[in-house]
């Protein structure tokens, strides 16, 4: 899996109804390979993963100032490569971003009208319009079998690609007769050249709402050929995108918030933990092929103690994981300072007001044979598998919303 130079952000300007695409340098987030060893720390795993926010684990701990150096520096979002804005009048001029790849990102509106943005070719693509309007919409990419997906290099002709994306509606509306469709670069029945579709899928049976049940999505993810979805109250579904079936995978639920990556030279899923919605989360997924739960002893959570005390999570804003591939990830964090830390890479002195600070961290998983030898310290290292995991923090970098830079996405 190749490395990704740039991760992805959409800002959006509310005052003007401008939605932006930028892109920040991943080598911002990472330490050289010479100083890697020296300057980055691993974190450690946790036993307990504390609920719903990092300070009580924190609590039980000696709080620390965290100084300039350790936090870096702050980020300031760079110039826009692609802006738009969404059509006018439909539910406040929403816009969604879902990425197809590291250089290829969906942009659609409120009215269901969709383009594509290559940010290698630099240009816009015409794509279809959805078929029904997405309140709270997650997508995912998922790549398409080797003969659809055509000779080596096609896919990329034309605002072509090898994936599809998958877009299901989260808000669980009865009303929506369709709720869940794909976008899907293909060859037309009466043709030789290839466009992009929306097809229409089949409704997901935890579409209609159940009165005497608290039902609502909890993490999605990519596993083979299948999308797996999990539903507090439900469990977990499967929708097979080669047969267009859904079906029951059990009452079990993954350990993920939102959406999980697969990283195929690790061979696990990341993403933010089910249990604490600040913490980097890894785990194996295979065993849903076989009909099984995931493994718990293969189910990873990490924690990172130097955090300022006085900023506390945003609990509306969980994390958000972005996989860079060959075992690096960015994870942005989203913090409110209430204790008036004042620091030089940030605009000025900060009041205990709650504003809004977000926090990107470049991330690092470091897989290696376990030494029969080996003790586990807890100081970021596991063994499943026969492998010994390790997570290193890189550097992190500091940003504050603006009314005119407020970060939507990071794709």
């Amino acid at each position: 899996m190749s490395l990704r130079r740039y991760v992805n952000i959409v800002t959006a300007n509310h005052h003007q109804g401008i939605y932006s695409l930028r892109r920040l340098n991943a080598d911002n987030f990472f330490y050289p390979a010479n100083e890697a060893a020296a300057k980055a720390r691993d974190l450690p795993r946790l036993r307990r993963v504390p609920a719903d926010a990092l300070s009580p684990w924190f609590a039980r701990k000696k709080k620390k100032h965290v100084s300039d150096k350790q936090l870096e520096t702050r980020i300031r979002p760079p110039q826009p490569i692609f802006s738009v804005r969404p059509t006018d009048g439909y539910n406040y001029n929403r816009l969604h971003s879902f990425p197809l790849s590291g250089t290829k990102i969906f942009f659609f509106d409120s009215a269901r009208r969709t383009t594509l943005h290559d940010t290698k070719a630099r240009c816009s693509i015409s794509t279809p319009c959805l078929h029904a309007h997405k309140d709270f919409p997650v997508a995912l990419s998922v790549p398409c079998s080797p003969a659809a997906a055509g000779p080596e290099g096609e896919q990329d002709q034309d605002g072509g690609s090898s994936s599809s994306l998958y877009i299901l509606d989260t808000a669980l509306d009865p009303a929506n007769a369709t709720p869940f469709e794909a976008l899907i670069w293909r060859r037309f029945t009466d043709g030789d050249y290839k466009a992009w579709h929306c097809d229409a899928l089949p409704r997901p049976p935890f579409s209609d709402r159940q009165p005497d049940l608290d039902v609502s999505v909890l993490s999605y993810a990519v596993v083979g050929d299948a999308i797996y979805v999990s539903l507090r109250s439900l469990g977990t579904y499967c929708f097979d995108t080669v047969s267009r079936t859904w079906s029951l995978a059990g009452d079990w639920l993954m350990p993920f918030s939102g959406k999980a990556e697969y990283d195929p030279e690790l061979k696990l899923w990341f993403g933010v933990s089910a249990g604490n919605h600040q913490l980097p989360c890894a785990a194996d997924l295979s065993p849903i092929l076989r009909g099984h739960a995931p493994k718990k002893q293969h189910h990873y959570v990490w924690g990172d103690p130097q955090l300022p005390g006085d900023w506390l999570p945003d609990l509306l804003k969980p994390a958000n994981i972005v996989s860079l591939g060959s075992g690096r990830f960015c994870i942005i964090n989203f913090f409110r300072d209430v204790g008036g830390y004042c620091t030089a890479c940030m605009d000025g002195p900060s009041a205990a007001d709650g504003s809004p600070i977000v926090v990107f961290s470049g991330l690092e998983v470091l897989a290696g044979m376990r030494n029969g030898n080996d003790g586990d310290s807890g100081k970021g290292s596991d063994s499943g598998n026969g492998l010994r995991i390790r997570m290193t923090k890189h550097k992190s970098r500091l940003c504050r919303d603006t009314d005119t830079h407020s970060l939507e996405s990071v794709l």
